[in-house]
């Protein structure tokens, strides 16, 4: 790909996904103003209903598809519809498997079994979704995919606002919104990917390929299930719904401000990165992981200080009065988690994948997730919400930690202390400076501004060269 493609595909995926985050704060902003904490903590009790399903059944294959693309891109109709086909036998086994619910005795049975058509319709389109996304990334479809990120959750935003405001549908239009908005956009991706497709047939080697490299990631998925959502299943069973709406609006808010820089990072980085093992440039590789790694050191740990320090402002601001309890307490804790999870997801589990040794990072996850569903089971009762960000915190650390030390045996990545040591030096200095403006002039915005004028213009003068080389390959 020449540079000029490479600049191009970046600046469309880099705009595409800041007009994702602004809908996705718009939509947090919006609905923890119009619903109440008690019904936004039922949506995102539903949510975590789908994720586990999707988590389950769908999530080894699509990233089995993404991962062999480009080995079978000479293939590619029967790599095509081997994947489909393959996806829609999962779709039956798990009809299948809902099915057989219906014949099992539990308790609550009626509650969860009307809730159970909805929560299998919502993973089969989104896990549609997410699999016609993959395809349109590693296939470099970049008009298709960004326009995806864009037009979804638009249109679960509009559908949401129709429902609640016009068809007066207050409880569940979160969901229904939820549910149709993927259904749509699936849909119309499924045609536009199989539209002028040549003859291809299903490859048994192909599926194989998959199940062998894929189908052990389910223990992965349901680990980081366990880490992700186990929190907000023992809230709402411990404490209620609302609580868990109080909770998830301030744990999706920073999830949503510090991820989405390196979900662009990863959508951009990774596929390079993917050519270039294959083509067994193992110097190249290392040079990308080092300079992923001076992203996060340069772009993501100052947003999380920018996040910690002026969480007040930010919460006021992104979430409504009765999601802002324990605001000040929560914002800095999930700020520290996402930075963990994102450099571990985004760049430890790079080396795992790329080696093939995707079953290491299944038992990483495997400690990591009983360690944090037992600190879950122990903190939750005795310091509610606090409890849970403890014990996510803890899990995660340790996570990253035991990660890092054992990816060292399979890829050693230089780590450049110098723009680590930079970087912190220039975060002191805007800190300081900014700690005195506000303190002088009584003016939050303008301690921001300062804070961000300082970092930048240092990171600028004393980082820019040392990252120049692959800024001006990726990005530019």
């Amino acid at each position: 790909m020449s540079k000029g493609l490479i600049g191009k595909r970046s600046i469309i995926y880099t705009l595409s996904k800041i007009i994702s985050a602004i809908l996705s704060l718009l939509s947090i902003s919006l609905f923890t103003r119009i619903f109440d904490a008690d019904a936004y903590g039922q949506y995102l009790l539903f949510v975590s209903y789908v994720t586990l399903i999707c988590s389950l059944f769908f999530w080894w294959h699509r990233l089995s598809v993404y991962r062999y693309y480009h080995k079978y891109k000479d293939q590619y109709s029967s790599f095509l519809k081997t994947s489909y086909i393959s996806f829609f036998i999962i779709v039956l086994l798990l009809l299948s498997a809902s099915i057989a619910i219906y014949f099992w005795p539990f308790e609550n049975q009626e509650l969860i079994l009307g809730l159970i058509p909805f929560c299998i319709f919502a993973a089969i389109f989104k896990s549609n979704f997410d699999l016609n996304q993959s395809l349109f990334n590693i296939s470099r479809r970049d008009y298709l995919f960004c326009f995806n990120i864009i037009f979804r959750p638009l249109l679960f935003v509009s559908l949401s606002l129709i429902s609640h405001q016009y068809l007066k549908v207050y409880d569940h239009a979160l969901m229904y919104a939820f549910i149709i908005s993927f259904f749509l956009v699936a849909i119309i991706s499924d045609f536009l990917i199989f539209k002028n497709t040549s003859v291809g047939g299903f490859e048994k080697k192909i599926i194989t390929k998959f199940y062998s490299y894929g189908f052990p990631l389910t223990g992965l998925f349901i680990f980081d299930y366990i880490l992700t959502f186990s929190d907000r299943l023992l809230i709402g069973h411990y404490l209620g719904s609302e609580m868990v709406g109080m909770y998830g609006a301030n744990y999706d808010l920073i999830k949503m401000m510090v991820l989405f820089g390196m979900v662009i990072q990863g959508y951009i980085i990774y596929p390079e990165l993917n050519k270039t093992f294959e083509k067994n440039n193992i110097i190249e590789v290392k040079k990308l992981m080092t300079f992923n790694l001076n992203i996060f050191a340069t772009v993501f740990l100052p947003l999380c200080i920018f996040i910690i320090y002026f969480n007040d402002s930010i919460s006021s601001l992104f979430i409504g009065n009765q999601f802002t309890r324990q605001s000040s307490e929560l914002i800095p804790i999930f700020s520290i988690i996402f930075l963990i999870w994102g450099l571990k997801i985004h760049h430890i589990d790079y080396i795992f994948q790329l080696k093939e040794k995707t079953s290491v990072s299944m038992y990483i996850l495997f400690f990591g997730s009983l360690i944090n569903l037992i600190l879950n089971f122990i903190l939750i009762p005795r310091m509610e919400l606090i409890g849970a960000s403890y014990a996510t915190l803890s899990s995660y650390f340790i996570i990253l930690l035991v990660s890092f030390i054992i990816s060292r045996n399979y890829l050693k990545v230089k780590i450049d202390i110098l723009i680590i040591a930079k970087t912190i030096m220039f975060l002191g200095s805007g800190l300081i400076f900014s700690i005195i403006l506000g303190r002088y002039f009584q003016n939050e915005v303008l301690s921001m501004v300062a804070f961000l004028i300082i970092y930048i213009t240092l990171a600028l003068k004393f980082n820019y060269h040392s990252l120049k080389p692959f800024l001006s390959k990726l990005y530019f």
